[in-house]
């Protein structure tokens, strides 16, 4: 999590003109600010870095990495899916008025949701079923870390709302989102023997 939003600060700093410590120190305040505030209302929700960036990931860090085209196609698929999917949530919930059950099971749903969802945008898209395959093999870890972050978040007593807990799991969501990329490069290591080239 810490080297993704790191890429993120670079690229944002590249971007601006701002050196990455600054950007970095700027974008550490402002969560600070919001966040020791107690109230985490829809405003900090969707200005998480799993939003904030998603454009960096999308048009700067994935088509920059060296890996095929295949897999660009296919990452830039699932960063899509996730964000917009997470987005739309954050915008239509109020997540303070779910009690844990409703909010377990709402996260619970658009996590399933969104997977069968992309995987079914992937293969339209020509992504072969042996490519994904292989990658959930090795997403298989972080999908399962992801879904006990969920469970634990929405049952923690640390949180002062839900909103609090929604916060952390979003954070989950940017670290899932992260660790794609290393399955993604694994997947065509064990493939290929190698993750760039076609």
């Amino acid at each position: 999590m810490i080297l993704t939003k790191n890429i993120a600060m670079i690229v944002v700093a590249a971007i601006t003109g701002f050196s990455p410590m600054g950007v970095m120190l700027v974008q550490d305040y402002l969560e600070r600010q919001e966040l020791a505030s107690g109230e985490i209302n829809k405003t900090v929700l969707l200005n998480h870095s799993l939003f904030t960036h998603a454009d960096t990931w999308l048009q700067l860090v994935i088509p920059q990495l060296d890996v095929t085209v295949t897999a660009k196609k296919f990452l830039t698929i699932k960063f899509a899916a996730f964000q917009d999917s997470l987005k739309k949530l954050v915008k239509a919930t109020d997540f303070n008025e779910l009690p844990d059950s409703e909010m377990h099971t709402l996260l619970s749903h658009n996590l399933n949701e969104t997977v069968t969802d992309y995987l079914a945008d992937a293969k339209r898209e020509g992504i072969s079923s042996a490519f994904i395959s292989n990658f959930n093999k090795w997403h298989k870890r972080v999908v399962d870390i992801l879904v006990r972050a969920i469970e634990d978040n929405v049952h923690s007593v640390v949180h002062k709302s839900q909103n609090g807990k929604m916060y952390a799991i979003l954070t989950a969501y940017d670290a899932a989102l992260g660790a794609t990329i290393d399955d993604v490069e694994k997947t065509l290591m064990e493939t290929n023997g190698k993750p760039g080239g076609e």
